[in-house]
């Protein structure tokens, strides 16, 4: 029995419900009796101590009434050998008179060093009487006799019978110890003998009242005690002169000390009978379980022929019976799911449907019995055509040569919500795809869906044997496995799609980064054992980002979708690979992301042949793509590397075929361009220029310069535009169109414009504040500044920080910035115009040519490009284009600037157009805002030549001299 831990547990618990009561009964019995006695000795002691302090104190009040009487009378005794009293009567061993003249014994023997030392150490009026404390324990009682100028005092050693004697102490309970206590000197009564002595140091010295208890301890004992302070008066100076009664404990508890012995034995005696109790008792409880234990640890091992024999004639013989029941049953149902979990591991660890198919049927009769199997997998979840398994008996299985087209019954059959359907010989005939099962011996048709989710994959059937023996759990076990051939076919649509959204890129099918390289690696491989060339064609739609503003992401989609199909037909699509005239070798279409697209071309003889190929891309792309509504033109730059010459990895050819695109981006777009050496070297300037940039607003690298603009008809300075420079440490001064590209492409643009935006700012407080205004300063905004949410709100900060007037700032947007009336863009567009801040097209004529943003915007100018301005007057082209462009300023109601002015010529050509103000190096080049204030003190004036053609307008006032001698500095 105790090696059980149930019984071992039950007995612990049988043992503590006896023990436990009887040891809180007898320790709190204990504790109540202990408290008690302890409550009684304090309050005897208490009783006591009243008594005997009142006993000493009436003593002590005693002789000093012979102290004050027989003062006077004493004091004219004669010598010490004639003595006056009898002192041992009087209640004191020695006595003495003190005065000026030498000490006077009165009785005992004195001494008269010691005596008067008392004698200095207490201040005593008239006929006043005082306790003095020795460090030799004999009290000494000291009174003053008044005689006027010459004081006397009567002193004596008292006597310690006198106040306490051995007849007193009879009077108290024999344990109970007295102690005469002062806080400096302890015990005041006892001899050096007696070992009971309360310490100074104990809680007696902080008690304030004047009688209580407390208690304390010596080396061996812990006592109780009870204290009585004396009273003091002004005939009689006690010095918290205090009398203790102190009993130890052991003799307060003597009553409960032969409970002390007797309770552990009596406990124990109690425990050994539960204790032998338990064990009877447990051991009948225990041993039956105990069988039962073994019989489930052996079902746990598998064995389940195992049998629980009990004879208790109660609820656990019946237990055991059942326990014999059911180990019988599971092991007849574990021998059946051990065969249905090897059959599950056959059919879920397959991912092709043709081995899924065959292994349920090949393992369905290990299962159960059947004569014959049938297993039809729909191709499609919403289609009619299906393929078919079958399995005679124990005969191979069979797949249906073709896929067949399921009628409308036989599909409402399987896709119906019943879980299993049991049809006969007759309504078989009515559904063509279960033929294969049709016994004229009879049998039963069972049908069972294959369900995965809420999807209908197809059904697995079976016929049952004609009178044979079958089990309940047989459409239990057919139904399992169903429903894992469901789970299995599910698992490989799922690895399939896994596998293609690895490998594919999910919007044109084409194969993703992964792939493109894994396959380029391949042809790389075999270029390398035939010595032949592969090129790798990087191709990167132009200006892509322009359809996404304008048209919104989901045309984008739409246009990525169309480029894909239209770079697969181009390269003669076959499945995913192309096939080119100059040889029968396999050409790879990828998407890489975004609008990237690659085209491998392995086994080249000829690199040229790679620029065929390019050539005929390019030439696709001239067609427009068609986007709902929409008739959409767009070109593509190719880069193009050619392995070995420009790299023998796929990374440094897919990166110099990058390089390459890049510039065939720069040099004009639509076109391809072959990689060469020079082009990385170029490119690993630009990433060494962009490492740069990221810390050159740190290190103040960046200035801004102002380029003036001038009233045509006045000659004054109406404004200006603030234009950056980067003092490049390696490179000297640098010029936008160097840096402001990478900016944007690196998304640095944000940070560098609310610089500029920042100090542009503080620069018109300046100049406002020193009175040269009013001025108008334009500040170039990019389109990734208004696409970043914060802008509106960085705006709004530096305006209130640098408090400028938003009125005096023009922000100029390009045409692409300003082609959609909706999204982001436009509501910081108007939340910056709710500021105050006015707004003006850059570049005009360049860009769309849809002009309808016009109308969406509060643009209040338009600045005309100096493309435009460059060919003029000669030009009738440009000269018509730039007319169309005031003209169509004047009728919107706009002010139009031009730009790039540089002659003469030209200012009084856009003059006649009605174009008042222009900027340009005729005027000015971008200054330091020095210079630039310089600028505007002088106040130039140009007069400009007069035309062939007489007008009003052509008398303008005249040029000063020092206009166009400004220094370049910034430019």
């Amino acid at each position: 029995m105790l090696r059980s831990r149930f019984g071992r547990r039950l007995l612990v618990i049988f043992v503590g419900c006896s023990l436990v009561p009887a040891l809180t009964i007898g320790i709190a019995s204990y504790r109540s009796v202990r408290g008690q006695l302890t409550d009684q000795a304090e309050e005897r002691l208490a009783t006591l101590s009243q008594f005997a302090g009142r006993t000493i104190y009436d003593r002590l009040t005693l002789l000093e009434n012979r102290f004050r009487t027989s003062g006077a009378t004493l004091r004219g005794c004669g010598p010490a050998d004639r003595p006056c009293v009898d002192s041992l009567d009087f209640g004191v061993t020695d006595l003495a008179l003190i005065g000026r003249s030498p000490m006077v014994a009165l009785g005992g023997r004195p001494d008269e060093k010691d005596f008067r030392t008392m004698v200095d150490r207490v201040e005593l009026g008239s006929k006043e009487t005082a306790l003095v404390v020795r460090a030799d324990r004999p009290l000494a009682l000291i009174h003053r006799i008044d005689d006027g100028s010459d004081p006397a005092y009567l002193v004596g050693l008292i006597d310690a019978p006198f106040l306490w004697s051995n007849l007193d102490s009879e009077a108290l309970p024999d344990p109970v110890h007295l102690t005469l206590w002062e806080p400096h000197g302890g015990d005041l009564l006892g001899d050096e003998t007696d070992s009971l002595v309360v310490p100074t140091g104990s809680s007696l010295r902080s008690g304030r009242s004047a009688t209580g208890t407390f208690r304390w301890s010596s080396d061996r004992e812990n006592y109780r005690a009870a204290y009585w302070t004396f009273p003091t008066s002004h005939r009689l100076a006690l010095p918290g002169l205090r009398l203790v009664l102190s009993e130890a404990e052991t003799d307060v508890l003597v009553p409960i000390a032969d409970f002390e012995r007797t309770f552990p034995l009596m406990l124990a005696v109690a425990m050994l009978a539960a204790l032998a109790f338990g064990i009877s008792q447990i051991r009948r409880r225990v041993v039956p379980l105990d069988a039962l234990h073994r019989g489930t640890r052996h079902l746990a091992e598998q064995n389940f022929d195992t049998r629980v024999e009990i004879s208790s004639g109660d609820e656990i013989e019946e237990l055991a019976r059942s326990f014999n029941v059911m180990a019988a049953r599971v092991g007849q149902h574990f021998d059946a799911l051990a065969t249905a979990a090897d059959v599950d591991r056959a059919v879920l660890s397959l991912v092709d449907r043709d081995r899924i198919a065959e292994t349920a049927l090949g393992r369905l009769p290990d299962l159960v019995a059947v004569d014959a199997s049938l297993l039809t997998l729909l191709e499609s979840s919403d289609g009619a055509a299906a393929t078919i398994w079958t399995r005679e008996g124990i005969g191979p299985v069979n797949r249906s040569p073709e896929t067949v087209i399921l009628s409308d019954r036989e599909l409402a059959l399987i896709r119906s919500n019943a879980p299993r359907l049991t049809v006969s010989a007759e309504d078989l005939a009515l559904l063509p795809f279960a033929t294969p099962l049709i016994d004229p011996g009879g049998g039963s048709i069972e049908i069972y869906p294959l369900r995965f989710g809420e999807e209908v994959a197809g059904v697995l059937a079976v016929r049952r044997p004609a009178g044979g023996e079958t089990s309940r759990t047989d459409p239990i076990q057919i139904g399992h496995l169903a429903d894992q051939v469901a789970v299995a076919l599910g698992n490989a649509r799922m690895v399939e799609q896994v596998r293609f959204l690895a490998f594919y890129d999910g919007l044109t099918g084409l194969p993703n980064r992964i792939l493109c390289k894994e396959r380029l690696a391949q042809a790389l491989a075999r270029a390398e054992r035939q010595k032949c060339h592969v090129a790798v064609c990087f191709l990167d739609l132009d200006q892509f980002s322009g359809i996404n503003d304008s048209l919104g992401h989901d045309l984008g989609d739409q246009l990525i979708e169309r480029v894909a199909k239209r770079l697969l037909a181009t390269c003669r699509e076959a499945d995913t690979v192309a096939r080119l005239g100059f040889d029968p070798a396999a050409v790879e279409v990828a998407r890489l992301g975004g609008d990237e697209f690659t085209i491998v071309l392995p086994d080249l003889d000829d690199p040229q042949d790679a620029a065929r190929v390019a050539r005929r891309v390019l030439d696709s792309f001239q067609q427009p793509f068609r986007l709902g509504t929409h008739e959409v033109f767009i070109s593509a730059s190719i880069g193009i590397a050619m392995y070995p010459e420009d790299g023998q990895e796929i990374d440094d050819l897919v990166k110099n075929a990058d390089v390459a695109m890049y510039h065939a981006k720069e040099e004009g777009r639509g076109a391809y361009r072959m990689f060469s050496a020079a082009m990385n070297a170029e490119a690993v300037g630009r990433m060494h220029l962009e490492q740069r940039l990221r810390r050159a607003v740190e290190a103040g690298e960046f200035r801004l310069v102002y380029q003036p603009i001038v009233d045509l008809e006045s000659g004054r300075v109406t404004g200006a535009e603030a234009l950056i420079r980067w003092n490049h440490p390696d490179r000297g001064v640098l010029s936008p169109a160097d840096f402001i590209s990478l900016a944007e492409e690196s998304g640095l643009i944000v940070r560098l414009g609310e610089w500029i935006f920042r100090q542009a700012c503080l620069q018109a407080k300046v100049w406002h504040g020193e009175g040269r205004g009013p001025l108008k300063l334009g500040i170039n905004v990019s389109a990734r500044q208004l696409q970043d949410q914060d802008f509106v709100a960085t705006v709004r900060k530096t305006l209130a920080e640098t408090g400028v007037d938003p009125t005096a700032l023009v922000l100029e947007l390009t045409e692409t910035v300003l082609m959609r009336p909706d999204g982001l863009v436009a509501d910081s567009i108007r939340s910056l115009a709710a500021l105050g801040l006015a707004f003006s097209v850059d570049d005009f004529g360049t860009g769309y040519s849809s002009l309808s943003y016009l109308k969406h915007f509060p643009v209040g100018s338009l600045k005309i490009d100096r493309a435009f301005i460059r060919h003029l007057p000669g030009d009738p082209d440009y000269a018509a284009i730039t007319t169309a462009i005031v003209a169509l300023a004047k009728a919107l109601g706009l002010e139009v600037v031009a730009e790039g002015v540089e002659t003469e010529e030209q200012a009084r050509f856009v003059l006649d157009l009605g174009c008042h103000r222009a900027q340009g190096y005729l005027f000015g080049p971008p200054v330091a805002p020095e210079e630039f204030a310089k600028f505007l003190d002088a106040q130039a004036q140009l007069l400009l030549r007069p035309s062939s053609h007489p007008s009003a307008s052509e008398q303008l006032p005249p040029r000063s001299p020092g206009t166009l001698s400004l220094p370049a500095t910034g430019c």
